[in-house]
This record gives structure tokens, C-alpha cells and sequence, in this order.
């Protein structure tokens, strides 16, 4: 699944393409989960130009203006492309006048996009509300392993199960400490190697992928990936299960 970093590297590439732009209609795919119907997306949006690409958490919006908000969710197979045609299959299609259109694949049927969705009041991890101090109250109430805190997209929005494991790598934190047990200053250090390490990995996907609109790119990563042994500090890289999810570390990595 595209995480924070992924879907941040989407966005301003979809704005590059399509900011601006007048959108001539929108399909709606066959057997889709999409609540809204095609006359409703069409009814709402059609005949306006897109205002801005954003994200909030995992999921991208695209605004056209007023009572025009269309949010994505590209779930674990969804798969955004700029073909000269429509496919076969699809979940849902942005035709735009001077530009090819846009589309929504997954094979599972699963992704989804939402019009005049609800507000997500998480914070996102890239947001000036995820302070150490902010990111300290919230661990005071979790006695869960950190790692399921990270991925839960109830606290914390963006953050995955490959960033979660480079994160807590950073922050030299194992991934079964309970949350409330971390101390405060490890807390601190967690907060800022959140946001060093999706900075950072966005950097990276920009200079080996300057153009990509999907996918997830992992082959940069410390410990989360199945090519490494060792982590760049040397330490042997592990693998268990964490609430769930395979998940890579080090014994360098503290247990709280």
C-alpha cells in the first residue's frame, strides 16, 4: 500500500499534470465500491477546472471548487495511470479537456474514491500538530507495541508498516515497546525521526522516480527490505510479527 511518502511524491506530480485543468466527465467503473453514482460525480464536478491535488493521511483529494471534492483511497493494489485510452477495467476515470485521463485501476476492487467526503480530523504526521509534546499524550494512553501505534490510522495518519519500521530504526526504538512506556525523551527523538524520515524518503523517491504517479518504492530503505542483512550501522536485521505485520529490525533498537 502507498504510504506518506509515496502518495506525497503522487500528489505533486498529478498537480504538475492536471492543475488547472477542465474536466470534461468522470466514469464510474463497472461493480465498483464507489458510493457516489456517475451522474452524481458528473452532476458535482463535470465542466470544472481542478484547484489544487492535496493529501491528508493515505488518501489524495482533488478539489474543483465549491461542493466539487473528490478524496482517493488507493487501499493495498490501487493504481493511478495517464493512458492515451480508457481500459477495460477500471474503478473510476477523470476525462480532462488538454490532457490524457486519469484513472483509478485495482484488480481487487478495492480502492475507492469518495465525493465531498467527511473531514479526517486525524493528524497527519506531516502537520505542524504532530509535535513531540502532541505525540507524548498520545503514547501516555497506548499500551500497544508502538509499532501497531504508528500504523493505526485512528492516532497517527500516513504512516504504514514499511515507514514504521525505518522510523522506529531511527529512532533506535523496538517495535514490541509499549507505547506508554517509552520515555519522554525517546519520545522526543521518535517525533523527530518521523519527520526527518518521511522527509528524507521523499527526497529519495523524487531522485530515482522524479515522474511516478503509483507504485511504492522500498529498495532505499535501512531496514525494511528484504535485500539488506544489515542495517547501515551494521547491526544484523531481524524479522517478526508485530500486531499482525511482518515487520524488520535490529537489536539495536531498545525495548521499552
Amino acid at each position: 500500500m502507498p504510504e506518506i511518502c509515496d502518495l506525497e511524491v503522487f500528489k505533486g506530480n498529478l498537480q504538475k499534470a492536471y492543475l488547472k485543468k477542465k474536466l470534461k466527465k468522470v466514469e464510474v467503473g463497472k461493480g465498483t465500491k464507489i458510493k457516489a453514482s456517475e451522474k452524481e460525480f458528473n452532476d458535482s464536478i463535470a465542466g470544472k477546472m481542478l484547484n489544487e491535488v492535496s493529501r491528508h493521511a493515505k488518501e489524495l483529494y482533488f478539489d474543483f471548487g465549491d461542493n466539487g471534492v473528490v478524496s482517493m483511497h488507493l487501499m493495498l493494489h490501487g493504481q493511478l495511470s495517464m493512458p492515451d485510452d480508457l481500459p477495460e477495467k477500471f474503478i473510476i476515470a477523470f476525462v480532462f479537456e488538454d490532457a490524457k485521463p486519469l484513472v483509478l485501476t485495482d484488480y481487487q476492487k478495492a480502492a475507492n474514491a469518495t465525493l465531498n467526503p467527511e473531514l479526517n480530523e486525524v493528524v497527519d504526521a506531516l502537520s505542524k500538530e504532530m509535535t513531540p509534546e502532541w505525540l507524548e499524550t498520545q503514547l501516555q494512553k497506548k499500551k500497544a507495541a508502538i509499532k501497531t501505534v504508528l500504523t493505526d490510522p485512528k492516532v497517527i495518519g500516513g504512516i504504514g508498516n514499511a515507514y514504521a519500521d525505518e522510523i522506529l530504526w531511527e529512532a533506535r526504538i523496538d517495535p514490541e515497546s509499549s507505547a506508554k512506556n517509552i520515555p519522554k525523551k525517546e519520545v522526543h527523538k521518535l517525533a523527530k525521526a518521523i519527520t526527518e524520515v518521511i522527509r528524507d524518503s521523499i527526497k529519495k523517491i523524487k531522485e530515482k522516480h522524479p515522474d511516478i504517479i503509483s507504485g511504492e518504492i522500498r529498495d532505499f530503505m535501512s531496514v525494511h527490505n528484504h535485500k539488506r542483512k544489515t542495517s547501515p550501522t551494521g547491526g544484523e536485521i531481524l524479522t517478526a510479527t508485530v500486531g499482525g505485520r511482518k515487520t524488520y529490525y535490529t537489536k539495536e533498537q531498545v525495548k521499552y
